[in-house]
């Protein structure tokens, strides 16, 4: 189990004396929001502190100084009187905006940062390109290291005014707030959401995030009805974007229909309910929408888009299976057979090689003899189309074999013949299409 570890930065500025507050509690006396922050976020846990300074910065701020007749107390003193138990660490970090000097400090704060921390970022005397490389630590931490974010902190000193307006003040009204920004932090978890949604068309992420955003409205005793009601559809509208991803990228073939029918109604009920509710969401709609819009009210031809689904998000062998499963299961829609039987299944699977090689009767081994015939029959007008269907089933056995076979084919030729497979079946879909439309009239 990792530590509780506060990271700060060190300034060079003269701090002054205030009171800092946070969630009703108010800090001890002090120049510095470090020994604030640690006073009243650290709790029953241990917190190790971590001040990262450059050099000048520790000798005008660590240790005691004067300030013309009037002595200042440096950052270690004032942890030795308000917080003795303290473990705080300084840790020296170069002066510069180079290039090379940020990837010094983003090694120094990461060989600080261990297995399983939660880290308390404190950004208030962060400077110049500090808290950029900062949060672009913490992110890398808790993907390397597993690092959770307690919390990130600001103390608001400037809303008491200028340093020399503060020095006015009795020390009664020095009471500056300690500003809560870790919900920004989520922005990092959402940024990485909806990248991976965009590129692979994976919801994990997302409805992780909606799953946690609706157990924290819900656990809030202050949430309004009207926005667990929110939070609860677009959770449920994650869900549902999920589970549609994943039907068809474990090729429930049969199922993709109702899975995008019920996305729609879900992203339609959403819709009709503005919504701020989970924010970085919202923007999202459009996208999820756009996802889908290639899947109609017309089966058969949606099962030849599943195929360019797959293909658009890289799985290949998804894609494989679904056109070569899809083409049968056009076949049984087009005809009005039973497409779940899997005995009518593997009979046309026979047919469809029986109409392309042109198999003697006395060598079937179907199921249904009378079944194959009458569709043979009413293929053999289709064979110009379906002969791509062979390499279809080579492709996919190569895939599935691991490449342990004879011959296997190169990775990088897969991607290419199945795109090229795939557009040579656009006209057996449609003329699939057609067919079923006219045998329901």
């Amino acid at each position: 189990m990792g530590r509780h570890v506060l990271l700060s930065f060190l300034g060079l500025s003269d701090y002054e004396y205030c009171f800092y507050t946070y969630e009703g509690k108010t800090s001890s006396y002090t120049r510095f929001v470090q020994t604030a922050v640690y006073e009243l976020l650290h709790g029953e846990q241990p917190m190790d502190v971590i001040v990262f300074a450059t050099k000048e910065a520790r000798e005008r701020n660590g240790e005691d100084r004067l300030r013309g007749e009037e002595q200042l107390e440096g950052l270690m003193t004032a942890f030795r009187r308000i917080a003795p138990e303290a473990n705080v660490k300084m840790v020296d970090i170069d002066n510069g905006q180079d290039e090379r000097t940020n990837w010094r400090l983003f090694d120094r704060v990461m060989s600080e940062i261990g297995e399983g921390d939660t880290i308390y970022f404190d950004i208030t005397h962060s400077f110049r390109s500090i808290p950029f490389v900062a949060l672009i630590v913490l992110n890398y931490a808790r993907l390397v290291k597993k690092a959770e974010i307690g919390a990130i902190v600001y103390g608001w000193f400037e809303v008491l005014g200028r340093p020399m307006d503060v020095k006015q003040l009795p020390p009664e009204e020095r009471l500056a707030p300690i500003v809560n920004l870790t919900s920004m932090a989520s922005l990092l978890d959402w940024t990485n959401g909806v990248d991976q949604f965009l590129r692979t068309g994976d919801a994990a992420l997302i409805r992780a995030l909606t799953e946690k955003e609706n157990r924290h409205v819900f656990c809030d005793p202050t949430a309004s009805r009207e926005l667990r009601n929110e939070v609860a559809a677009l959770n449920k509208l994650a869900k549902q974007l999920d589970q549609t991803e994943k039907a068809i990228r474990t090729c429930r073939s049969l199922d993709i229909d109702e899975e995008v029918r019920k996305f729609r109604e879900q992203l339609a009920r959403v819709r009709s309910a503005p919504t701020e509710a989970v924010k970085p969401l919202v923007p999202l709609l459009d996208e999820m929408e756009k996802k889908y819009a290639i899947f109609s009210d017309d089966p058969i031809i949606n099962s030849w888009q599943a195929v360019r689904w797959c293909l658009n998000h890289g799985l290949i062998q998804s894609a494989l299976t679904m056109l070569e499963e899809n083409t049968v299961t056009a076949i049984c829609r087009a005809f009005s057979l039973d497409e779940r039987k899997e005995e009518v299944r593997n009979d046309i699977h026979s047919t469809i090689q029986i109409v392309l090689r042109r198999i003697p009767r006395d060598e079937w081994r179907v199921h249904s003899f009378e079944l194959v015939e009458r569709m043979a029959n009413a293929l053999d007008s289709y064979r110009e189309e379906l002969k791509p269907f062979g390499q279809i089933k080579e492709l996919r056995n190569d895939i599935n074999h691991a490449g342990t076979r004879p011959n296997p084919l190169p990775a990088e030729k897969f991607m290419p013949k199945a795109v090229a497979l795939f557009e040579q079946f656009s006209s057996f879909f449609e003329r699939m299409s057609m067919l079923a439309k006219s045998m329901s009239k």
